[in-house]
């Protein structure tokens, strides 16, 4: 059978070597990129477990910023306030026995020190009345000429004895008011620590007090409430979201800059966002994001959804005033890029 030449098949072979570089190229340098109209959720949660007192908003109803959403009531509160109240007594109790103990000792120190000076002050008082019976006895003996003997120099015994005690009592009385300023001193420093503690939790509890009226929970910002899983009477764990607000328009564009063109984009540059459903509608969105890393880009934003594709996530800012849906494909595209400075 002889093989018949079919000019289709020529144009065939002509057509793919012809488009396969231009397909490559695009691929590997598209001009446009597929993201997502977003915005961020702000989710309403609380560090403590709560009650709710009364809701109220609907799921899907359009809040404005600082409406009033919910009012809730801790229910950690009670074991807060008692756990405050035992350890500020337990403070107290301890302040009380330390500086007990210290005054105690303060109180030992001072009747010694009393007992001490009463001591040296009697045998002053004994020294002092033997010497004037001395005195008295040996002037009126007239063989011995008194003046003369103080003339000459010859110490009194009695006196030298007095002036020795007398130094000896001023030497103890010191040490004693010394062991008695440092006592003083321990117990300002025992007290002040805890003082400044007790001070401390009756602040926090003074705080918590306040927090037993009903808690109520504003809108962070306007937009509607995309989530809102419980009802009047139910308790919380710590950390539960009790709602989400949702932007009514989004704000932000996530997107996906292939790896043929990581170095074209910076913070600052301008992009095209433009509707997918609405060719003619498009705006500027400014890069206010750069991920640190490439990434597989998910399925949604794939140029060929069976093919996996790699870039770095890029948001771009857009204005508010859009005609975009929360969570609306668009298309980025790089031609035209704009950078400010």
């Amino acid at each position: 059978m002889r093989f018949r030449f079919n000019i289709i098949y020529l144009v065939f072979l002509l057509g793919v070597g012809f488009f396969i570089p231009i397909t490559r190229k695009l691929v590997s340098r598209p001009e446009e990129f597929y993201g997502i109209a977003e915005n961020q959720i702000r989710s309403i949660n609380l560090q403590y477990p709560v009650e709710i007192k009364e809701i109220n908003v609907k799921l899907g109803e359009k809040v404005d910023s600082g409406q009033l959403l919910a009012r809730l009531y801790r229910t950690d509160l009670p074991i807060k306030l008692n756990d405050i109240n035992y350890e500020i007594r337990e403070l107290q109790v301890k302040r009380l026995l330390d500086t007990e103990h210290l005054q105690s000792e303060i109180r030992k120190l001072e009747a010694e020190r009393a007992a001490v000076g009463v001591s040296y002050d009697q045998k002053i008082a004994q020294l002092e009345t033997d010497h004037a019976v001395q005195t008295k006895v040996l002037s009126n003996i007239k063989s011995i000429d008194l003046e003369s003997a103080k003339a000459s120099g010859t110490p009194d015994p009695h006196l030298q004895r007095i002036e020795s005690i007398k130094k000896e009592k001023s030497l103890e009385i010191k040490q004693l008011d010394v062991d008695l300023a440092e006592l003083r001193k321990q117990m300002d420093a025992a007290q002040a620590p805890i003082d400044l503690r007790i001070k401390k939790l009756e602040g926090e509890l003074e705080l918590v007090r306040k927090q037993e009226a009903d808690l109520e929970i504003y809108a962070p910002q306007g937009g509607i409430v995309g989530q809102l899983d419980f009802l009047a009477g139910e308790k919380i764990e710590s950390y539960t979201v009790i709602m989400r607000i949702y932007g009514t328009h989004p704000d932000v564009v996530t997107t996906y800059i292939g790896d043929g063109r990581l170095a074209e984009i910076n913070i600052g540059d301008v992009l095209t966002v433009g509707s997918i459903n609405q060719p003619d509608y498009t705006l500027q969105g400014k890069v206010i994001g750069l991920g640190t890393r490439v990434r597989e880009l998910p399925e949604r934003l794939r140029r060929f959804p069976e093919i996996k594709a790699w870039g770095r996530e890029v948001q771009l800012q857009i204005p508010l005033d859009n005609a975009f849906l929360q969570g609306e494909k668009v298309k980025v595209t790089m031609k035209g890029t704009r950078r400010l400075f």
